[in-house]
């Protein structure tokens, strides 16, 4: 199942539906919306950013995980069926992407790189329009700017009403509301996440003000 899903054929129909998205859609084809695309695994992740450098937006994509080429590969986050293969994929993204420090002095760190990747995203979408992420960024992420968010990973409850809310932040006339782009059929599960949260939103107000469970 793995290995279908994250099938070279599949991918690179969804990275073609994104960027129809990115030149069709009238926020995103425009100077002020951004999307962002969740992808299952930090493996998964960079195969996306390596499928946009070959597209018309390979200038204003990044990818934003936690990978550390320092440490075991990464923290809190999965890579997906460990292999060396893998392994050595994402290491070579990420060195392609210290290149691209070297040749922007102002992009010295993997720190400022995503920093800065970030602050265009948010302040100057017309630079950035796609975020990749796995883990990061799906929660405490503020960017009014964002419109579409792209899932292809698996989730549920709190986390998976955290990520839609990237998108529900207004921003100007032409957003209104945000879209959500489902490649993994959770839709089915998004009620239960809504449901999840209300339950938890209606403890912590009964906690605040001392209420009870009884009338």
């Amino acid at each position: 199942m793995q290995e279908v899903l994250s099938s070279k054929k599949r991918m690179a129909y969804i990275v073609d539906d994104i960027c129809q998205d990115l030149v069709l859609k009238p926020r995103l084809s425009g100077a002020r919306g951004t999307a962002m695309l969740v992808a299952s695994s930090i493996y998964d992740a960079c195969r996306y950013f390596e499928f946009f450098q070959s597209t018309s937006f390979k200038h204003q994509c990044a990818v934003i995980t936690s990978y550390n080429a320092q440490g075991d590969d990464v923290s809190k986050e999965d890579t997906g069926e460990q292999t060396e293969t893998q392994a050595t994929f994402v290491n070579r993204i990420y060195r392609e992407i210290d290149e691209y420090r070297i040749h922007h002095p102002n992009l010295t760190q993997g720190v400022e790189y995503e920093e800065e990747a970030k602050r265009l995203f948010k302040e100057q979408p017309s630079k950035m329009k796609l975020l990749i992420v796995v883990d990061k960024l799906l929660t405490g992420f503020d960017a009014p700017s964002c419109t579409y968010l792209y899932i292809d990973k698996s989730m549920q409850d709190h986390g998976l009403f955290q990520a839609i809310c990237r998108t529900n932040r207004l921003d100007g006339e032409d957003k209104t509301y945000g879209y959500i782009v489902d490649y993994k059929d959770l839709f089915s599960k998004v009620n239960d996440a809504i449901e999840v949260y209300s339950q938890e939103l209606a403890r912590a107000h009964r906690g605040r003000y001392g209420c009870s469970d009884h009338p």
